[in-house]
């Protein structure tokens, strides 16, 4: 990507706003602002970080675009370490347009997606793990996810990883130097590296494993409502997320397709899918929709099995029990409004406990998502002071201790320094990925064009 040039956007939502942002960055932005800009009190220059109160003026016609407030902010020390242009001007769609056709007209081109933070990487104000942030930042949807994005754009990761890359560049310093000096009497024994190489170990495991939390924050969770028909499934789906999402009719296998919504509980997403009825399909149409359920069963971070308690434990049940065995779940017998007629002996031989509830009645809605929380979060992880939020970042982190891993053994098999220095540097790659010093210009592309333009 060229940086010589001056590159230009609207940073603003489309659509009608009180105000509208257009911003221009490279070495052409303190010019072109004097040549279409006229401030209420002349001035042959615009000091850094001074908000100015003027006019857009059109130099060809002089005529008069719109009345806005201007801010120059001199390189370095910007967003993208280059001299920085904010045009604050009102939010009409007609009004931007002209501003930024005025720029391009003037020098400036218009930005690609995200090539602001994309220079602000570049120029090295801020590593690829902190780029990716901001994209984080702008699309959270919880506290907890803001927060820990806000945490990753501040170097709270990235000095997580600058240390393991440290004790990874202290290992390959030992390594190289009887490499280079195998005859001098340099009193280094190649096995003292062990602590080190274990305590690095150790610290990018932690951060692998926080990975399952750090998907809860960003990503959310999948939940599944499994249960015969007529049991309620639909009827649970509304109850959760507060809406009439899903059909609900008492005949039995009226939802023939999944139906999903999110909510959240405690800060963390959850998407609840509502399933067709688990039994013998009577035709084609519920068939394909029996298949989807079957299909997402092994993919779902958590099954509500829901069961009916005015009717008595079937071989239905029995086999949808049989199908989510070895799954993370939660058993909820509904409708505890109607007299029992379920044996709940059937539940306590499986070692199960139950939720009762009545969706109708609004009874145990409350405790059962108090325990799909607990649930999900049942490994009771702690924060590293970071979460792994990002799967290519959990990818790179596995490349990387695979490599130690081989270096350990390596050593343990006494092949040459050669051999084992080059296990230790492929670590230090894979780390480099992360945090942009490594990373393939195609990958880069990837992540910043998820960007909006005008970032």
């Amino acid at each position: 990507m060229e940086t010589a040039d001056t590159i230009c956007a609207i940073s603003t939502p489309p659509g009608e706003g009180g105000i509208g942002i257009i911003r221009m960055s490279g070495h052409l932005a303190h010019s072109v602002l004097k040549d279409i800009f006229v401030p209420k009190k002349k001035r042959k220059t615009f000091l850094s970080r001074r908000l100015y109160l003027g006019n857009i003026v059109d130099p060809k016609n002089n005529k008069n675009i719109d009345e806005v407030f201007v801010v120059f902010m001199g390189a370095p020390h910007t967003y993208t370490k280059e001299d920085i242009v904010e045009v604050y001007a009102h939010g009409g769609y007609a009004t931007q347009k002209n501003i930024l056709n005025l720029m391009m007209e003037h020098g400036a081109r218009l930005a690609e997606p995200g090539e602001f933070t994309k220079r602000a990487f570049l120029n090295g104000r801020i590593d690829l793990i902190q780029a990716e942030s901001v994209l984080d930042i702008i699309q959270s949807e919880t506290d907890e996810e803001l927060q820990n994005a806000i945490g990753h754009l501040s170097g709270r990761l990235s000095e997580k990883l600058n240390l393991i890359k440290l004790n990874i560049k202290k290992a390959v310093v030992e390594v190289e130097a009887l490499i280079d000096f195998p005859e001098e009497d340099i009193d280094v024994d190649i096995k003292n590296i062990f602590p080190m190489l274990k305590q690095t170990k150790h610290l990018i495991k932690k951060l692998i494993n926080s990975y399952y939390e750090g998907k809860a924050v960003k990503q959310g969770f999948e939940v599944l409502i499994l249960g015969k028909p007529n049991v309620g499934k639909s009827s649970l789906l509304n109850a959760l997320i507060l809406k009439e999402k899903a059909i609900v009719t008492p005949i039995p296998g009226t939802t023939r397709d999944l139906v999903e919504d999110s909510i959240h509980i405690k800060g963390i997403k959850i998407k609840i899918i509502d399933t067709a009825g688990l039994r013998n399909p009577i035709d084609i149409v519920e068939s394909a929709g029996i298949e989807k359920t079957r299909q997402r069963i092994p993919d779902a971070d958590l099954v509500i099995w829901l069961l009916d308690n005015s009717s008595q434990f079937t071989n239905e049940d029995k086999n949808i029990y049989k199908r989510i065995i070895s799954k993370r779940k939660i058993v909820a017998v509904n409708k505890i409004d109607l007299p029992q007629r379920l044996d709940t002996h059937e539940l306590s031989s499986r070692c199960l406990d139950w939720n009762e509830i009545s969706i109708l009645k609004d009874v145990g809605l409350e405790q059962l998502k108090d325990n799909i929380y607990e649930k999900l979060m049942e490994k009771g992880m702690k924060s590293p002071g970071a979460f792994i939020t990002n799967e290519r970042h959990r990818n790179a982190l596995k490349m990387s201790l695979e490599e130690i891993e081989e270096a350990t053994r390596l050593i343990k098999i006494d092949m040459p320094l050669e051999v084992i220095a080059y296990a230790l540097n492929n670590a230090l790659f894979y780390l480099g990925e992360i945090t942009g010093e490594t990373c393939p210009d195609d990958i880069l592309d990837e992540i910043f064009q998820r960007f909006c333009i005008g970032k």
